[in-house]
C-alpha cells in the first residue's frame, strides 16, 4: 500500500550511461525469457561532448564488451541486431542517481519526476509535460490524455502537485491512486 511517497524532481547530471545492446525481433527467434532475445552490457559514463548524437550500429562491432549471448542462452548471430545508446543519468535531491532507459518507471524510483520537454509538442493540453515513476514501475506523464478521453487537472508547482481524477495505470491490475499535494496515495 503507498501510504505518501513523496514526489522528488530529479534534473538531469550531464553525465550519459553508454551502453552495447544485442537483439532479434523476429518472431521465429522469441524469447521465453521476455519476448525476444536482447542483452545489453554497460562501458562507462561519457559526458555532453563524447554523447555521439544518436543511438544506432555506430561502435565497432569487434568490441568483447559486446554481449554474445540473451539470458536464455540463445547465442548472437552477426546478422543480429547491434546498438549503441547513450543514455542519461539523473539526480535526486538525496544525490541519489538513475539512468534513464527506455521506461522511465522501470528505472527511476517511485516519486521520481523530471521535466519532459520533448512530451510538450505532443501534450494533449498545454503546459508543461513531467513523467512520474509509479509504484509499480509504470510511469504517468502529466499532460498526457486519458485512455477514457480527457485530461488530468494539475495543478501546484512541481513537486507539490496536485492531480485530478485518480490514476489507474494497467488497470485493473497496475497501480491505482492520487497525487494529492506532492505524494503518491493509494486509492
Amino acid at each position: 500500500m503507498t501510504t505518501g511517497i513523496p514526489l522528488r524532481i530529479a534534473e538531469p547530471t550531464g553525465r550519459y550511461r553508454r551502453s552495447l545492446r544485442r537483439y532479434v525481433l523476429s518472431a521465429d527467434r522469441d524469447c521465453a525469457a521476455g519476448g525476444y532475445h536482447n542483452a545489453s552490457a554497460d562501458i562507462g559514463d561519457v559526458d555532453e561532448s563524447e554523447r555521439a548524437e544518436a543511438s544506432g550500429d555506430n561502435w565497432p562491432h569487434d568490441d568483447p564488451r559486446w554481449p554474445s549471448a540473451c539470458g536464455c542462452g540463445y547465442v548472437f548471430a552477426a546478422e543480429d541486431r547491434w546498438q549503441r545508446n547513450d543514455s542519461g543519468i539523473y539526480r535526486l535531491p538525496d544525490g541519489a542517481e538513475f539512468t534513464f532507459r527506455g521506461s522511465f518507471g522501470s528505472t527511476a524510483p517511485p516519486g521520481a519526476m523530471i521535466r519532459a520537454s520533448w512530451c510538450d509538442e505532443y501534450a494533449g493540453q498545454p503546459g508543461e509535460s513531467w513523467i512520474i515513476a509509479l509504484p509499480d514501475g509504470g510511469e504517468w506523464i502529466t499532460t498526457q490524455k486519458a485512455r477514457g478521453g480527457g485530461f488530468w487537472a494539475v495543478t501546484g508547482t512541481p513537486p507539490g502537485i496536485t492531480v485530478s481524477p485518480s490514476i489507474w495505470h494497467n488497470a485493473p491490475t497496475g497501480w491505482h491512486g492520487w497525487i494529492r499535494d506532492g505524494k503518491l496515495v493509494d486509492v
